[in-house]
């Protein structure tokens, strides 16, 4: 079995594991570290991987700018757990997963809700927390190019107040 080349956590226990010391377990979604005694079923599939509590860390300014931001934007995510969708197709109702009706509007506006539900937000937003997680687990040339990926998503909030020009990959 393969084992952590960076120091990680257990994923079963949380107990910090230096290099070398853990078990990786590929889940779902992406590669976990555990302690030798706790390593799952390997016939089995592991959990799905999901982003680490940004609060008991210590991050470079720019990852926790994204943090933050990132935050702030999964505040206005609550959609009960349901997914939209139009009904009758191409119409401009929007409704859930219970057949109720979220809005009747314009088509156009109708397609862009049921494109951008709560659901699709909170994936993306994980998505960007595990680029995230993943710049900071890094190390050396893998670092390297991931800094740039993490400077694209912030540039996303570039007119946000603490955003640092020096984050920005290109010039105006």
């Amino acid at each position: 079995m393969a084992t952590n080349k960076y120091e990680d956590d257990c994923a079963h226990c949380r107990r910090r594991l230096p290099p070398g010391a853990g078990t990786l377990r590929k889940g779902r979604t992406g590669w976990l570290a555990y302690c030798p005694a706790e390593a799952p079923d390997p016939r089995r599939p592991g959990p799905v991987l999901e982003p680490r509590n940004p609060d008991r860390r210590r991050h470079d300014p720019l990852a926790a700018f994204l943090h933050a931001r990132l935050d702030e934007d999964e505040e206005g995510t609550d959609g009960g757990g349901t997914s939209w969708r139009h009904h009758p197709p191409r119409s401009g109702t929007v409704i859930d997963d219970h057949d109720q009706p979220v809005l009747h509007t314009r088509r156009d506006i109708a397609t862009h809700l049921a494109t951008w539900n709560p659901n699709h937000v909170r994936e993306n937003l994980t998505s960007q927390r595990l680029i995230v997680d993943l710049y900071e687990a890094a190390s050396g040339t893998a670092k390297e190019a991931l800094h740039d990926a993490v400077r694209a998503l912030a540039m996303a909030y570039e007119s946000h107040p603490d955003f640092d020009p020096s984050w920005l990959l290109r010039e105006w």
